[in-house]
């Protein structure tokens, strides 16, 4: 049966975790991977709860970033790291690194089902990088904050729903994060897949599970077969 796929890109489709850790690795004295992990903690935790309106101001993020790593705010080191984080976002499709299953999950999967890019931020951008890897569209939708509201609640899903004119159980949310996408779609009544590809333990309490749980897009393809 068709499905309508609401398809996360950061962590899903894309390396974004070694793109940031890349451009950040060795500010603030510390790796990359850990700023990213303190960037994503702050924009998630602190950010989309109770400054919404600062979701694109990188600036604002670094104070909020030193008290997380419990290092001390200077102004140049917070540019530094802003820029960073600035140039790392943008290199996510002027220069994307796709995990190896994605071009291939999304050919197969768009022979069956309808395709929407859902992700945080920059959809449009973030779908013709794939268009120009590929030679092709995959995406009968591109959705981001600026059309459904800020991701990892169940608004974002519900808007993506009656944006595409979909009924919950025709849809299935696939993503790699647990808050953001899993416990999102599935609070709008939607099918969902734990896209889990660095083996991660998901939390005992206060974490609904997937439908599904995969450990890569070859996964996925499996389960949906049968859909």
């Amino acid at each position: 049966m068709s499905k309508i796929l609401f398809i996360d890109y950061d962590g899903t489709l894309h390396d974004t975790d070694a793109k940031y850790g890349a451009k950040l690795d060795g500010m603030l004295g510390v790796t990359g991977e850990q700023i990213m992990k303190a960037y994503l903690a702050v924009h998630r935790e602190i950010v989309h709860q109770r400054y919404p309106e600062k979701h694109d101001d990188f600036f604002f993020h670094q104070k909020l970033i030193c008290e997380h790593l419990k290092k001390p705010y200077h102004e140049s080191e917070a540019r530094s790291v802003a820029r960073g984080l600035q140039e790392a976002q943008e290199e996510c499709w002027t220069d994307p690194s796709f995990f190896p299953d994605s071009l291939h999950f999304l050919e197969k999967a768009k022979q069956r089902h309808i395709l929407c890019l859902a992700t945080g931020d920059n959809a449009s951008e973030k779908a013709d990088a794939l268009e120009k890897a590929a030679g092709r569209s995959y995406f009968n939708y591109a959705f981001d904050h600026n059309h459904l509201g800020l991701k990892g609640s169940s608004a974002y899903f519900q808007n993506a729903l009656m944006s595409t004119n979909s009924r919950p159980e025709d849809a299935v949310a696939i993503g790699d994060s647990l808050e953001h996408d899993i416990a999102a779609a599935k609070e709008a009544g939607m099918g969902t897949v734990w896209l889990n590809r660095k083996g991660l333990s998901p939390p005992i309490a206060n974490s609904p599970l997937p439908d599904y749980q995969a450990k890569d897009l070859f996964e996925v393809l499996d389960y949906l077969e049968g859909c």
